[in-house]
C-alpha cells in the first residue's frame, strides 16, 4: 500500500486524493485481511495505516449493525472504497430525498466536510469489507497503544 502524500494540518488532501488511497489500499485487501480475523471471527474494524491527519481503516461488515444511522462529517473528509462484497450508500441533502446508491466491490466514493450519509451492507452480496480513509486536522485518539483508537464523533471507528 502507498502511503498518503505529506500532510499538514494546515490543508487537508482533497477527497479524490483520499480516494486514490482507499483505492490503493483496497486493491491490497489480500495481504491485510487476514489482520481483521479475530480468534472469535472477523473484527469490526482495524487501522491499516496512520500518518499526520490522515487514517486508513479497514471494516468488516458481517459483525456490524444492520448499517449505520446517518453520519455528518463536519470538519472530516474521507472516502470509503468496497474491497469485497457491495454497501448501499444513501446520500442525504436538505430539502431532497435520500438518493440510495449500490457500491459494489471495486468501487467507492469520496466526501468533503458537509456530507451527511449512512451505509449498509447488501445482504445478498456476501460479506463485505470496505476501507475508510479520513483526514481531519481533529482527529483525537483514545485508548492504549495496543488499543488506539480514533474518535470521530460519529460512531465508527
Amino acid at each position: 500500500m502507498r502511503e498518503p502524500a505529506s500532510t499538514s494540518t494546515r490543508e487537508l488532501l482533497r477527497p479524490e486524493a483520499l480516494l486514490d488511497v482507499a483505492h490503493d489500499a483496497g486493491r491490497d485487501y489480500a495481504r491485510w485481511r487476514v489482520r481483521l480475523a479475530g480468534a472469535d471471527g472477523e473484527s469490526l474494524w482495524i487501522r491499516l495505516f496512520e500518518a499526520g491527519d490522515v487514517s486508513v481503516w479497514a471494516l468488516s461488515w458481517s459483525s456490524m449493525p444492520p448499517g449505520t444511522a446517518y453520519l455528518d462529517h463536519e470538519g472530516v473528509r474521507g472516502a470509503v472504497f468496497v474491497a469485497r462484497g457491495s454497501l448501499l450508500h444513501e446520500r442525504a441533502r436538505l430539502g431532497c430525498a435520500p438518493h440510495p446508491e449500490e457500491v459494489g466491490a471495486g468501487q467507492g466514493f469520496c466526501f468533503d466536510e458537509n456530507f451527511y450519509h449512512r451505509m449498509h451492507a447488501v445482504g445478498d452480496a456476501g460479506p463485505t469489507v470496505t476501507v475508510h480513509v479520513f483526514a481531519s486536522a481533529d482527529l483525537k485518539r483514545v485508548g492504549t497503544p495496543d488499543q488506539d483508537a480514533l474518535v470521530l464523533g460519529f460512531g465508527l471507528p
